[in-house]
């Protein structure tokens, strides 16, 4: 009688079905082979036990939130920082100067900045001038956050004077501010690519929006 080829799925299927199976068959650990170590990246030519890889890979994933963590208490603190300085300014020219001037520094970025379709507004305030056409290229809905790499054919892209390689774009409400629809944050390394603080930068973009809606 031939025996029935098992295959990698019916093993797969099996263990999920008995995820107690190892604790009640534990010697059977010690006849397999698992996954080799890692340090520093490098994997090393010893095999370690299946609690010792399960460890380390729970270490490797909480080494990660940690940092992840730290990363946006150290944005949280900055951007409250920033909005109460933003929440201060009195006319459009403090205004102005605080985002484009202040802000690529307090966040170690290339440029924070709005885009305008009024090019004498651009010129008084060194603003982003976009002509309409090519807003429309742009523009998704009002409150829409774009985290990426920067696109080199984007109309943006050719007006900023400067080398970015991420960028985010916020969309702000046309209704509301008609002259205004991008909010653009610039980073020559890919720091938005990552997503990392996505909500936090969501979060300063609508109180730069209420601010700016306020004084125009």
């Amino acid at each position: 009688m031939l025996s029935k080829k098992i295959k990698v799925e019916d093993i797969e299927k099996f263990l999920s079905d008995h995820p107690d199976f190892f604790i009640e068959h534990p010697y059977l650990l010690n006849k397999l082979n698992f996954p080799l170590s890692k340090k520093n990246n490098n994997l090393e030519k010893k095999v370690i036990s299946f609690k010792d890889w399960l460890i380390n890979n729970l270490r490797s994933e909480k080494k990660g939130l940690i940092e992840n963590a730290k990363h946006n208490y150290l944005t949280q603190k900055k951007i409250h920082e920033a909005v109460i300085e933003i929440m201060k300014k009195r006319n459009m020219k403090d205004f102005f100067l605080f985002i484009n001037k202040k802000l690529p520094d307090f966040f170690k970025l290339e440029i924070v900045n709005l885009v305008c379709t009024k090019n004498e507004l651009c010129k008084k305030y060194n603003l982003i001038f976009l002509e309409t056409r090519d807003v429309d290229k742009i523009y998704k809905s009002k409150g829409h956050l774009v985290m990426d790499a920067v696109d080199n054919k984007s109309p943006i892209h050719n007006k900023l004077g400067k080398v970015v390689n991420s960028n985010a774009i916020f969309s702000l409400d046309l209704s509301l501010l008609k002259d205004f629809p991008f909010l653009f944050f610039g980073s020559k390394d890919r720091h938005f690519v990552s997503h990392r603080a996505y909500d936090l930068i969501l979060f300063l973009s609508i109180m730069i929006q209420i601010k700016l809606k306020e004084l125009s």
